[in-house]
């Protein structure tokens, strides 16, 4: 019976010492990847606005609408299809004169017409902007270069960060001289594009013929970054 105890304890340690040898998972190798692509810009966002001043409310309504017409009309006359222009912003506002004795008193309104143009002719940019400042915007709010298929280029940059993190992970491995085996996690950090900070914009000197100077733009390039941090199980 004695005999039979041990043999049954000695296969109970044999089986517990397996299982917790088999639960001990394997070391792992945890890298950052980073990819990046560059790309030509595709699409321009250009906003534009015509702000209005005058006594009568009802005055500098009018002179804001027909201001705006005529620069959304000049526009169209460029080729933009009206589908791709709009009505950012709008708003009406009382103006009011600051005295010195703290009191202010009401200086007449302001109406200010904010139109946003989405151009996928990079040529047209500088055009729109001229023909815009030409014919009653006097203002220039933002431009904006982008891409029409920018999950492409984001897609790209995140294949090259695994790729980056894979590449990092076999070269440790090495070193140590292990293998990777699988995989145990992936996580995507980030995925953007990013544009470059300042853009050349700049008109000719008004002393020029309106007629041979066109507003210069170079859109520069884009940058679609993408991040992981990902897990390798490698051998022991």
């Amino acid at each position: 019976m004695k005999k039979i105890f041990t043999l049954t304890f000695l296969i109970a340690m044999i089986f517990c010492a397996t299982t917790f040898a088999e639960e001990i998972p394997p070391p792992i190798i945890s890298v950052s990847g980073e990819g990046v692509v560059e790309a030509q810009p595709d699409r321009a966002t250009i906003s534009v606005g015509v702000v209005t001043r005058e006594k009568n409310p009802s005055a500098v309504q009018a002179a804001n609408a027909r201001a705006a017409s005529n620069v959304i009309n000049s526009i169209v006359a460029l080729g933009v299809e009206r589908k791709n222009i709009s009505t950012g912003n709008y708003s009406f506002n009382p103006v009011y004169r600051h005295h010195d004795n703290g009191k202010r008193t009401l200086d007449g309104y302001e109406a200010t017409n904010s139109v946003t143009v989405i151009v996928d002719d990079l040529n047209l940019v500088g055009k729109i902007i001229d023909a815009a400042l030409n014919h009653g915007a006097n203002r220039v709010d933002s431009l904006n270069f982008g891409l029409r298929n920018k999950a492409a280029y984001q897609d790209e940059a995140l294949r090259l960060a695994v790729l980056d993190a894979k590449r990092k992970a076999q070269v440790a491995a090495a070193a140590l001289g292990k293998n990777i085996l699988s995989v145990r996690s992936v996580s995507i950090n980030s995925s953007h594009v990013s544009a470059p900070r300042n853009y050349k914009m700049a008109r000719a000197s008004a002393m020029e013929d309106a007629a041979e100077f066109e507003t210069p733009i170079e859109s520069g390039t884009l940058t679609c970054a993408a991040s992981v941090h990902v897990e390798f199980e490698i051998s022991r």
